[in-house]
């Protein structure tokens, strides 16, 4: 007995040890916005009617950081608001069991202990039952939402503004929360700024009437959304009324109402299916790809995003650099780059995995400055109009220049023609490079559209040369491709770089001997490769 009372206490003061290692971040620096009259001290409870532990009188926000092993953090980072009708926070069931369940799947959590309204005794529980349901129980709840939900908007921020020192991915932050907190959760996805936008939410049996939701913006985040229908506060319609909301805007939303689990259940075991919601969660986390490694590298955040809408459902995502200190009065060159096949996606980030860097070195941005576009290609389409057979080795590849072009291509160019008009770009001086599906695109885009590029530099791509023309003469060709390369076979490039020259058009061409698909990596090591793209210059076209 004794030995096993020794272990249980060496358990004990392992666990606390672990625990206390959490760091722990204040929100506010000074005084609190809207309480800062608020004097109190934060307290712990575990005897109450509840039978959990609960914290209580948080007048100072914080956020309690819960971290992955080294080396298995994703770059999703979620918020989680424990609940207890914004007086007590059930800080395990709803917090930190929570965290630790999460950070197994590679998130990085972060328990918020929210404003709460203030208990005048050591039992909140015992206090706030006496007047439950009352009309100041409801006076002080409302008067205090605002307060909790700015608490949730801040946490958001702090994230996002420390998402690079974190090691996170600042457009996979989630919040989630549960009753009280899910008041928070559902309403940081109202109002929010580009800084405290949640990316996803997740309000869990949330308390939050109709009354407390406004219009939904047209970019609200996916939700995720729980309850129980025996719910005894009576709280299962609210998740209904969030869930239609979403469903009326047309925003993305997935409900799990399951019949039994009553409200407050948390990481609570009742072996009913409830038990299994955050299984559930960690399904739509995962099909929404927030638990596969983040492609976001702090590095590449000086190339900006934005989107460019070319039609109606046809909306290009596309990072955008510009030269460093850049001067309007100027004019510089412009590199369109079209990246690779597994590339695609909406995520606007993937794209500058391959050759992003190359345009951020310090050498180049001082001898080279120009405007670099990195388009998006979505994933249910291609750079390259073609017909492609993957049952072959190496993939076959028909190339259908008689047809029209593929959408993302002809955005690609319309999104350079407006960027001509609109920033300081030389006419003169416009450039196109791209790998594998974007090489392929690389030829088409030249050959659909003559006297735009100057110059081109497809990577591992082919096209169609037997409609090669030269028309296409104006534009210099410096074609890379692998001799050993098992996707796209190098005799694609050979053909092209093989009519080029009976057409006379100006064309080198590197092929490296042994290298497979990823002939990108060489190709963007050549010591010249953008000063080669930037020694031509389309001829300007005299007056008649």
């Amino acid at each position: 007995m004794l030995k096993n009372l020794l272990l249980a206490g060496l358990l004990l003061c392992l666990n606390t040890a672990l625990f206390a290692q959490n760091e722990v971040i204040s929100l506010y620096q000074g005084k609190v916005p809207g309480s800062e009259n608020w004097n109190w001290s934060e307290a712990e409870n575990t005897k109450n009617d509840w039978g959990l532990r609960i914290v209580y009188n948080v007048a100072n926000p914080t956020l309690t950081v819960f971290k992955p092993e080294e080396g298995k953090a994703n770059g999703t980072s979620v918020i989680i608001a424990p609940g207890g009708a914004f007086r007590a926070l059930s800080i395990d069931n709803e917090g930190y069991d929570v965290a630790k369940w999460l950070v197994k799947k590679g998130v990085t959590c972060f328990v918020l202990k929210y404003r709460l309204v203030k208990s005048n005794t050591q039992d909140p529980v015992t206090e706030m039952n006496a007047i439950w349901g009352s009309e100041q129980f409801n006076k002080q709840n409302m008067e205090l939402i605002p307060l909790a939900i700015e608490d949730g908007r801040a946490a958001i921020a702090y994230v996002r503004k420390h998402a690079d020192q974190l090691k996170l991915d600042p457009n996979r932050i989630g919040i989630m929360g549960f009753s009280a907190g899910g008041t928070v959760t559902a309403g940081t996805a109202y109002g929010f700024n580009e800084l405290n936008r949640p990316n996803f939410i997740a309000p869990v049996y949330a308390y939050f009437p109709k009354e407390l939701q406004p219009k939904l913006a047209p970019n609200a985040p996916p939700a995720f959304i729980v309850a129980a229908t025996d719910d005894h506060l009576d709280l299962a319609s609210h998740s209904v009324d969030l869930y239609s909301q979403w469903l009326t805007n047309k925003q993305s939303a997935e409900l799990h109402m399951y019949a039994k689990g009553g409200h407050g259940f948390g990481m609570a075991q009742q072996k009913i299916p409830s038990d299994g919601w955050i299984e559930r969660f960690a399904d739509w986390l995962q099909m929404n790809n927030w638990l596969s490694k983040s492609s976001y590298d702090p590095a590449l955040a000086a190339y900006q995003k934005n989107t460019f809408a070319f039609g109606p459902n046809k909306n290009l995502p596309y990072r955008i650099l510009y030269p460093e200190n850049y001067d309007k009065s100027k004019k510089y060159p412009l590199i369109l780059v079209l990246h690779g096949a597994g590339e695609r996606g909406s995520d606007n980030e993937k794209q500058l995995v391959h050759g992003s860097k190359l345009f951020l070195k310090a050498e180049n941005r001082t001898q080279f400055p120009a405007i670099v576009v990195f388009p998006q290609c979505p994933s249910d389409s291609y750079w390259a109009t073609s017909s492609i057979d993957r049952t072959k080795n190496p993939i076959q590849f028909r190339f259908n220049y008689d047809s029209v072009p593929n959408w993302p291509q002809a955005a690609a160019v319309a999104l350079v023609e407006k960027l001509k008009k609109e920033e300081s770009v030389d006419h003169s001086r416009v450039y196109i490079t791209g790998l594998s599906m974007g090489g392929m695109g690389t030829f088409e885009a030249v050959y659909r559209n003559p006297g735009l590029f100057a110059a081109a530099a497809p990577i591992c791509g082919g096209g169609n040369e037997s409609l090669y023309t030269d028309k296409v003469k104006e534009t210099s060709f410096r074609v890379f491709h692998g001799d050993a390369d098992a996707v796209v076979k190098v005799d694609l490039s050979r053909n092209m770089v093989a009519r080029l020259k009976e057409l006379k058009v100006p064309v080198e061409y590197i092929e490296y001997a042994g290298v497979n698909h990823n002939s990108w990596d060489n190709a963007f090591a050549e010591p010249d490769f953008i000063s080669w793209l930037m020694k031509h210059q389309l001829k300007t076209k005299k007056k008649k």
